[in-house]
């Protein structure tokens, strides 16, 4: 996941690393479940909010079309 450096002063510890899968899995999942209660569990706004390009969905728009090409996926919007 790409989480910026500054989430560690929000939600952790300086000492994290985030280059370890384990600790980046895991802000990752803490940052999207933040973005997702933002916008009320729109999963499109959400994803949205966690890239970084709030007005625009082509990044939430890619990615929906995988997930629910791959996956079942109740949407939710």
């Amino acid at each position: 996941m790409q989480v910026m450096p500054f989430w560690k002063d929000l939600i952790g510890s300086e000492k994290d690393s985030l280059f370890d899968v384990q600790t980046n899995l895991r802000y990752g999942c803490i940052i999207l479940r933040h973005y997702l209660d933002v916008e009320k569990n729109d999963v499109g706004r959400g994803l949205v909010r966690y890239n970084g390009s709030l007005g625009t969905d082509t990044y939430s728009s890619l990615v929906l079309n995988v997930w629910q090409a791959k996956y079942r996926f109740a949407s939710n919007q």
